[in-house]
């Protein structure tokens, strides 16, 4: 009896020895997840740097804008910004009633250069059957879609301090000349559309403030959907003499922004930083504290009324956009997504219903900590943008 005692306690003692190494381990785990998941721009910024200093090499050749290989998207049969989901009717570039001026996301991940050579063939593709066919496709039913490639910065750019505005500042360059270009292609009188995410949003706020803003041209402009950057409400208030935010769906001449994230998870500690490097009129120093814009993308409305799942025109299924440029984007998912603007904190998130469809949710392990919905600005509402774009052209067409 005693020795069936000891062996109790013995195998006792084993399974709390055994209880508490699994409990280390797993916390262990959890620690080292949280720590990467708050320190990941940093991580991801020390994985993605050229082991060079901006200027140390020469930097890459300027685009030629008269060569049709550095447009990504140009209103013609090849242009990947031509492509549609299933079942959505095309409309023929001849009867579309205005331009759109779109600039990418960062699509540039290598390690050779700060900011991407232009016969970048890997980015090159990237950027085209990604970005351009799925995002800048939204805005084929109203406008011929030029979107320029540009010396885009490697994602490492933004992490580098005082050689941030030299790196930013050579692609605007581009941008800005690739704009004027635009303008000649399309005429003294087409109104025009300005679209943007992410890198592209950094520098299309620019844009509008030296080229657009206060200028003739500001006449016409339909809108600038610049999306997925973190803007401040102090840069209409403050950065822009002409330009407001949009108050309705039918608004023009006026300013729309939105970054999605998960309505059913709290954001995590880095993405709610505010951003700073930002182009105020005068440096990347940004503007200080304050609440983030957001236009709800379904319902087009500021405040932080619900937009209904029977609102939801439809998401594309894939964030890829296939392999072929004569490739269907798949089918839309129509009527599973629902979103309001936080409008509490600075941060002032677009928020995501948690019930929609699982195949509109980012997949595997990593799901499990997703929460700001970057990569889904644009999929998510992609037929609610393309027909807003549609309805604002022609409320502006009907003014004149």
């Amino acid at each position: 009896m005693s020795s069936d005692k000891g062996i109790k306690v013995l195998r006792d003692d084993l399974v709390k020895r055994y209880v508490n190494i699994i409990f280390w381990l797993v916390l262990s785990v959890v620690v080292l997840l949280v720590l990467i998941l708050m320190a990941g721009p940093k991580i991801f910024s020390d994985m993605t740097s050229p082991d060079h200093r901006f200027g140390d090499k020469p930097v890459p050749t300027a685009p030629d804008y008269n060569r049709r290989m550095h447009w990504a998207a140009w209103p013609d049969s090849t242009s990947p910004a031509e492509r549609l989901p299933t079942g959505v009717t095309r409309v023929p570039v001849s009867q579309r009633k205005a331009a759109a001026f779109f600039l990418h996301p960062t699509t540039f991940f290598s390690k050779n250069h700060w900011v991407q050579p232009m016969d970048d063939q890997n980015t090159i593709r990237d950027t085209d059957f990604g970005t351009i066919s799925t995002q800048a496709s939204a805005f084929n039913g109203c406008c011929n879609v030029y979107a320029p490639r540009f010396r885009q910065s490697n994602t490492a750019g933004y992490q580098q301090g005082q050689d941030l505005p030299s790196i930013f500042n050579l692609a605007y360059q581009d941008i800005r000349a690739a704009f004027n270009y635009f303008l000649n292609e399309i005429g003294p009188d087409q109104p025009f559309i300005l679209a943007s995410h992410s890198q592209g949003t950094f520098h299309l706020i620019r844009l509008i403030m030296e080229e657009v803003d206060a200028t003739p041209l500001s006449d016409r402009l339909i809108a600038a959907y610049a999306i997925g950057h973190s803007l401040p409400q102090a840069l209409v208030d403050r950065g822009y003499l002409d330009i407001d935010i949009c108050q309705s769906s039918l608004q023009t001449g006026c300013f729309i922004s939105w970054d999605a994230h998960e309505a059913d998870r709290q954001p995590s500690a880095w993405s709610e930083d505010e951003e700073k490097d930002l182009w105020n009129g005068e440096s990347y120093s940004g503007f200080g504290l304050g609440q983030n814009i957001c236009v709800n993308p379904i319902n087009w409305r500021t405040d932080s009324s619900i937009s209904k799942p029977k609102e939801h025109l439809g998401s594309l299924l894939e964030t890829k956009g296939g392999a072929r440029f004569e490739q269907s984007l798949g089918d839309l998912m129509v009527g599973t997504v629902s979103a309001f603007c936080q409008n509490s904190g600075h941060s002032n998130w677009l928020m995501i219903n948690g019930d929609r469809s699982e195949r509109l949710k980012p997949q595997g392990i990593w799901s499990l900590f997703s929460r700001n919905l970057h990569g889904y600005d644009y999929s998510l509402f992609w037929a609610n943008i393309r027909q807003n774009a549609i309805n604002r052209t022609n409320a502006y067409i009907d003014l004149q």
